[in-house]
């Protein structure tokens, strides 16, 4: 065995996830689930005897050295690349970059996040032997049937099939990633919440402290403004609906879609704090996620421990998490007259909706951070626990960048923006 110190060394890499993101910064560009995920792993890992170190890209001439959180949790900025904001679609360019200003001999396991750290965690093993368990957070096998292949779309799927025969450990998050991924490690260990923040509030209060109309369906959206959100099919069921309601939606606009409407009912909030957030779900009757792809959907899961019900799009995680008829709605993704039909069912029925509430609340709880930092920390001590040739995992051809340069041609040079 080549791991027998007490405390677990941990790289969590996360090339474009800056896990010190600010809140007001969730739903912008390349900032969004996987930026918590990273967080909220990588805190609670530190707290369960291991010694985590973030390994980030620098956006600014600001994110620099390291930043000493506690004794056993750090975040090293790495500069790979322009200290600017780059979409994520232009960065494998940077990679080997990135990867050169890892010292690997700190470090007895890798937990890769999506698929561009993954390669830098390929790259790790190949130079330092050291294992990794990694978390696709988004697949691009499943993404590109459901909205526009970028110029990069070919090298992701390369990779991604690298990583999925290569790695020691796939973390899936649902079944439909497992059944999509042949990979040769998997495991399923679902995502959490803060538990702290999204709990049962009280609906009545929340509504008085924001001011919210309890005489009509109050219908919140919380997230990114990007393509495979589906948020404009939301907007035109609400539109097309009489009841008397109020479509609230939060998430950071700034450089996403420019999606607007005329109708009076709909108020754009911009971006809020995780407990405004958490304020807001607990005052809302509804949420909608009408996403035409979402890998699984952690919005949906903080929605459910305040109350909220829910009108979810039958994909993905989504799909797993929602029990229709019995904790929301599912609807075929991209169909407008379907969320107007469900919104409209749920509107009309109060005694289903305060099923539907305190059902909600219930199945929230088996979701926390603590139990996900839990079994991915379990997993990181097998890997750490064995040898490489104890577990399946195939050399990395030494000459694979070049080949995967080769058949980039264009993608330095598309800014089209995939957006997971």
């Amino acid at each position: 065995m080549k791991f027998c110190k007490q405390i677990l060394r941990v790289a969590m890499i996360s090339v474009h996830g800056n896990p010190l993101v600010h809140d007001h910064e969730l739903g912008s560009d390349g900032k969004g689930g996987q930026n918590v995920y990273v967080r909220e792993v990588g805190k609670t890992l530190s707290e369960l005897n291991c010694d985590v170190t973030w390994l980030t890209r620098s956006e600014s001439p600001q994110e620099v050295g390291t930043v000493n959180l506690s004794s056993t949790l750090r975040c090293q900025y790495i500069v790979a690349g322009p200290q600017e904001h780059i979409n994520r679609d232009l960065l494998f360019q940077y990679l080997e970059e990135f990867s050169e200003q890892i010292d690997g001999s700190k470090y007895d396991v890798l937990l890769t996040n999506y698929w561009l750290s993954g390669f830098v965690g390929l790259r790790l093993h190949e130079k330092y032997g050291l294992l990794q368990a990694h978390i696709h957070h988004s697949l691009g096998a499943v993404k590109y049937k459901h909205v526009n292949m970028p110029s990069i779309g070919p090298v992701r799927l390369h990779i991604e099939d690298l990583i999925n025969k290569r790695v020691a450990c796939i973390i899936h998050q649902t079944e439909t990633e497992l059944q999509n991924c042949n990979s040769a490690n998997p495991t399923i260990i679902k995502p959490g919440i803060n538990t702290t923040r999204f709990r049962e509030l009280d609906r009545t209060t929340a509504k008085s402290v924001l001011g919210l109309d309890d005489n009509v369906i109050n219908v919140l959206y919380a997230g990114r403004f990007a393509p495979q959100k589906g948020i404009q099919f939301a907007l035109d069921a609400l539109n097309n609906s009489t009841v008397p309601h109020i479509f609230r939606l939060i998430g950071n606009k700034s450089g996403a879609l420019d999606i607007t409407s005329s109708d009076p009912r709909v108020e754009f909030l911009g971006s809020k704090t995780q407990d405004a957030l958490a304020l807001y779900m607990a005052a809302s009757d509804i949420l909608v996620m009408p996403s035409l792809y979402e890998p699984f959907g952690i919005v949906a899961i903080e929605a459910m421990a305040t109350g909220c019900c829910l009108i979810v799009s039958a994909t993905g995680g989504l799909n797993e998490i929602v029990k229709h008829g019995v904790n929301g709605f599912k609807v075929p993704p991209g169909n407008a007259k379907a969320i107007q039909e469900a919104f409209e069912a749920m509107s009309a029925d109060s005694s289903m909706r305060a099923v539907m509430h305190a059902t909600n609340m219930e199945e929230a709880k088996q979701y926390s951070w603590q139990a996900t930092a839990s079994q991915i920390r379990q997993e990181l001590l097998v890997i750490a626990t064995v040898s490489p040739q104890e577990i399946r995992v195939d050399q990395l051809d030494e000459n694979i960048i070049y080949d995967i340069l080769a058949i980039l041609p264009t993608a330095k040079y598309d800014c089209t923006s995939e957006r997971d």
